[in-house]
């Protein structure tokens, strides 16, 4: 039932349909559904999905509730990234930075990554989709930042990209 680093398993209740997590380093034979109150045989169980982590488990639930709606589920949880065009990602990424540098620096490493450099016009676009502020310095923000350089006069890369 166990395969190397997976600690988290979803099954499906046979009874209510519902999805739950079971912890797969626990050498348990059953569990109780949350739902119904229903006793589940493990070794008759199906895992539909494997994670390492509880939350990406729960993020496994939801779209295993969702599929048996009738809605698609993705079959990785990165689908919902590479939806998103390279200035999406990356000021949604920025969101997550404390201040004003930090998320520059997110800014900068989603860019490099994403299209392996970035111009003014670059940047632009992102800052566009944040609350922050297109400035005539902002170029020369850039340049001062540790974790970015510039190859080419005007096209910059991250160190960490």
């Amino acid at each position: 039932m166990k395969e190397d680093g997976d600690k988290y398993g979803v099954i499906v209740c046979s009874d209510c349909r519902k999805a739950k997590i079971i912890d797969l380093t626990k050498d348990r034979k059953t569990t109780e559904c949350h739902r119904c109150g229903q006793r589940l045989i493990l070794k008759k169980m199906k895992i539909h999905y494997r994670a390492d982590s509880r939350e990406e488990a729960s993020w496994a639930i939801g779209q295993i509730n969702a599929r048996m709606n009738g809605e698609k589920m993705p079959e990785e949880m990165n689908d919902e990234k590479e939806e998103l065009d390279p200035y999406q990602l990356a000021a949604k990424e920025a969101e997550h930075g404390d201040d004003e540098r930090e998320r520059m620096l997110i800014i900068g490493r989603v860019l490099t990554r994403e299209l392996g450099s970035f111009d003014r016009s670059d940047l632009e676009k992102v800052f566009k989709m944040t609350d922050m502020d297109v400035e005539k310095d902002m170029i020369e923000k850039f340049r001062n930042l540790d974790e970015i350089y510039e190859p080419e006069h005007g096209t910059f890369k991250s160190v960490e990209g």
